[in-house]
């Protein structure tokens, strides 16, 4: 089994209202190496929004791994 990596962001202000998920087009040999990645791309993405935008819109992150079968 591989894992990919589906990240979001989103707006924990009065609920949690996130935007399109980004796949990351990598497959990972574990749930580990793609947890340490989401939480890499989750810096990468705050930091490219911007403290600013972050914290007038209360932004974070949340992410998934998806287990896909390799054959």
């Amino acid at each position: 089994m591989k894992f990919i990596l589906i990240l979001w962001v989103c707006s924990f202000m009065a609920g949690s209202n996130c935007y399109q998920p980004m796949k990351f087009p990598m497959m990972y040999d574990s749930w580990y190496a793609c947890s340490i990645e989401a939480h890499k791309q989750s810096l990468k993405v705050l930091s490219t929004i911007g403290f600013k935008q972050v914290n007038d819109l209360n932004l974070g992150t949340k992410y998934h791994c998806q287990q896909v079968r390799t054959y």
